[in-house]
């Protein structure tokens, strides 16, 4: 169907040069009156007219630079902590807030950015929230420190939020409706892609200036995608009124909830659990908010989150599947590069491994695509999880000799199933949304960030606890064996300490080093130990996952028969 015709302000239908520039400029004067066939069924979406063919391929473009850059520049940081620290003074603890802020930002605006285009239009949620974001970057490159560095992550978060979505909403009018749920599935996973292209980027190029060229990269990319909505724009959506006096209410409780939640196991796995009280006081209140938030929505008539729709069996196995999948999916993330790095590797180092993991997440999102549909979507799911069982069981057998072309296959399938799982597990979810009519759209897109963020934080949470615990055990247990072959001992350590022969000439202090490299050889075998621990933990939990699946299925299509033999 073709987009309705608009005339100007003579009242003449715009032609030649005149017309060419209203097309460039896309939906400018928002004074367009759709028919009811291209309306969205969600509210606050956009309609999807017909498009000409290089008008879809501008809005696929903007799409592609929407969603990387909602992730691509907490993704740099991410991918470079370990080497910010220097720069802003701080120390591991410190740099955590990082990405621990924009997680909780990210989860936790994302069902007010719903009503917020709901209300006041596409643009306005365009313009408003890149603007923010542009300003505290250009603030920070003047203001360096950690409060400055909370507040644009935090920043990040909300925009990467709404970049998201407008990934999505360009994605849907770049191809047909006939191939609405591979839009979909094309748009939300675009933002997996950035960790992965943000390890790509050299780190020379960005580390200049004690790291101002990430801050810069981060503005200008910013900057670009701002020029690029205000020029690109999404057909105007229908306003409706959406907020209420008792959003505002719950969400202070919500937000507060999320908050503190997303803190205490963010920092818990860094500071230590146990040794910082306010993780604990975190945790208690992070309930008590939530508690409340929850009974408030519980008992309004237009929620902002709707409790009951949240606790029906369909989307409580969901979550759980979701949760899962977030955890098992940290491997690659957290524990395979932190093996490489705890081998005094840096990213350049394994740059081949990361284009080859880039690669294949390119492939799975592709994949995920093209066969998305009503009836596969728990069948690709269980794919990509089962896929990160088989990869993390073939990792748990790394060794101190471990590099990147031996991880090759395991992290592209890793990789292949990150992005093949969101897209079909966010259309599972929408879907359900849609056959309530579009109303429950924030409560699914609350529930979706808090699996995707806070999910996250799970992961990393327990793979760097699970990491040293199990450390520990292998030190205790080396130990051990190094007891029993003591008279060896002196041997190892004599032959360590001749290789600093040419540079010390003091026996003592050689051998020193000796016994020191003897000590470190021995922390590494234990650290090694305990990430093929981890990895097989993870295989174990996908594992796991994908049976409750197959459990779950095979009593949904045996409960019919069932049901039949008992009333016969």
């Amino acid at each position: 169907m073709a987009e309705p015709a608009r005339a100007d302000v003579a009242g003449r239908t715009p032609s030649g040069p005149q017309a060419l520039r209203k097309r460039l400029h896309f939906y400018e004067d928002e004074a367009f009156d759709f028919p009811p066939a291209v309306r969205s069924v969600i509210p606050g979406a956009p309609p999807t007219p017909a498009h000409p063919p290089a008008r879809r391929i501008v809005y696929a473009a903007t799409s592609l630079l929407a969603g990387l850059t909602g992730g691509l520049g907490n993704a740099v940081v991410l991918a470079n902590l370990p080497y910010l620290e220097g720069s802003l003074g701080l120390d591991l603890s410190e740099i955590a807030w990082l990405p621990v802020v924009y997680l909780v930002t990210n989860a936790v605006t994302g069902c007010v950015l719903v009503k917020y285009r709901q209300q006041f239009g596409i643009r306005s949620f365009c313009m408003i929230f890149l603007s923010l974001q542009v300003l505290l970057i250009a603030a920070h490159l003047a203001v360096r420190g950690l409060d400055s560095a909370i507040a644009v992550r935090a920043a990040s978060g909300i925009s990467g939020s709404a970049l998201t979505s407008l990934g999505v909403l360009y994605m849907i009018q770049a191809l047909p409706a006939s191939h609405r749920q591979k839009a979909v599935t094309l748009g939300i996973g675009l933002q997996p892609l950035a960790l992965l292209l943000a390890r790509l980027l050299p780190t020379d190029a960005l580390a200049f200036g004690n790291w101002v060229g990430l801050y810069l990269f981060e503005l200008g990319l910013s900057l670009l995608t701002l020029a690029a909505v205000m020029l690109v724009r999404l057909p105007p959506n229908q306003r409706v009124k959406a907020f209420s006096r008792w959003d505002a209410l719950s969400f202070v409780f919500y937000a507060s909830g999320i908050g503190l939640l997303g803190s205490a196991i963010g920092l818990g796995g860094y500071l230590w659990w146990t040794n910082e009280s306010w993780i604990g006081w975190a945790l208690a209140a992070s309930i008590a908010c939530l508690g409340v938030a929850f009974l408030i929505e519980y008992f309004r008539a237009d929620p902002l989150i709707d409790v009951r729709w949240l606790s029906a069996g369909t989307i409580v196995r969901w979550t759980i599947v979701t949760i899962a999948a977030r955890i098992v999916l940290s491997e690659q993330s957290i524990a395979v590069v932190g093996m490489l790095r705890d081998a005094g590797l840096v990213n350049e180092d394994f740059s081949s491994l990361s284009w080859v993991i880039f690669l294949a997440a390119v492939a799975g999102l592709v994949v995920g695509a093209l066969s998305v549909g009503p009836n596969r979507l728990a069948g690709l799911v269980m794919l990509a999880i089962s896929l990160v069982a088989v990869a993390a069981f073939l990792d748990s057998f790394s060794s101190l000799s471990t590099r990147a072309p031996q991880l090759y296959l395991t992290q592209a399938m890793i990789a292949f199933s990150t992005t093949m799982f969101i897209g079909p597990s966010f259309v599972f979810g929408l879907n359900e949304v849609i056959a309530g009519g579009g109303k429950r759209m924030t409560s699914f897109i609350a529930l979706f960030g808090m699996t995707q963020s806070i999910g996250s934080l799970i992961g990393t949470a327990l793979i760097q606890t699970y990491l040293y615990f199990a450390q520990q055990w292998h030190l205790a247990d080396l130990a051990a064996q190094a007891e029993k072959i003591a008279p060896m001992v002196p041997d190892t350590t004599r032959a360590l300490a001749a290789r600093y022969q040419p540079t010390l000439q003091d026996p003592l202090l050689r051998s020193a080093e000796g016994v020191a490299q003897f000590s470190q050889q021995i922390l590494m075998d234990a650290r090694i130990a305990a990430y093929d621990d981890v990895f097989l933990a993870v295989a174990l939990l996908a594992l796991a996952t994908t049976a409750a699946m197959l459990l779950f299925f095979a009593w949904s299509w045996l409960r019919p028969f069932t049901a039949e033999a008992k009333a016969s």
